[in-house]
């Protein structure tokens, strides 16, 4: 499965299939499909990419029934505890701003400090060890509600962006005044950049398959599928 993608590349009908594709927009459309398509082929990225995908793929369909949940985009171990450690700060604060009651007379920040706690819960979740996750009751279930149907949130490019805004939110609507909230909003919008960063293949990535406890046996546990690492090819076989 993991080589799926690549041999898909060199595939004569594949290739075709792209080039037949590429005419209906014109003679030079399809020409310089040809080229490209040879580049594709042999282009160690763009193998790797789908060599990844292809891994996702295979998590989906050989881990299902096995008790998966679905699969996760991560990154190394240091950017999660960067990751877990900025929505600990923000969660710390927005839940502050939420317990003082002063903060009512500003309606708007109120309710925005309580989207920020609930962001920040998020955030907590997608970096931290599903062992953790598990011992909570009922955060564990929406994070599997997150899962199922926030695809994006699985995804090192849609947590990014959120990260990118739960920190802009903190900054727009802090003073510098502010430096906890300050603080927390350029952490945030930090390790949202690296998630970015980590989507186009400038950071080593991974994708792991969150694995439900069955019958209560064994902890939660993300289960590596594929190394999405375009400099190293290598596939990650260690547990998170």
């Amino acid at each position: 499965m993991k080589q799926a993608g690549e041999k898909a590349l060199n595939d004569p009908e594949v290739q075709k299939a792209i080039i037949d594709a590429a005419k209906t927009y014109g003679p030079e459309v399809a020409a310089a499909a040809v080229e490209e398509v040879k580049k594709w082929a042999n282009d160690p990225a763009t193998q790797a990419m789908a060599r990844h995908y292809a891994g996702m793929a295979m998590g989906y369909v050989f881990l299902a029934g096995s008790g998966v949940v679905g699969c996760i985009e991560q990154g190394p171990a240091g950017v999660r505890f960067l990751a877990f450690g900025a929505g600990t700060a923000s969660m710390v604060i927005s839940g502050l701003d939420v317990i003082n009651l002063a903060n009512l007379v500003n309606p708007v920040k109120y309710v925005i400090a309580l989207y920020q706690a609930l962001f920040s819960l998020t955030t907590m979740l997608f970096e931290a060890p599903p062992d953790w996750v598990a011992k909570v009751p009922g955060v564990d279930n929406y994070q599997n509600m997150l899962i199922g149907n926030a695809r994006l949130l699985t995804l090192n490019l849609g947590r990014g962006l959120f990260y990118i805004f739960q920190g802009s939110l903190w900054l727009v609507l802090a003073t510098w005044l502010h430096f906890f909230h300050v603080g927390a909003g350029l952490a945030l919008c930090l390790v949202g950049v690296i998630h970015v960063l980590m989507h186009f293949g400038v950071m080593p990535q991974h994708v792991a398959a969150k694995m439900r406890a069955i019958g209560g046996a064994a902890a939660a546990q993300y289960q590596p599928v594929s190394q999405a690492d375009p400099a190293h090819h290598q596939t990650d076989e260690h547990h998170y």
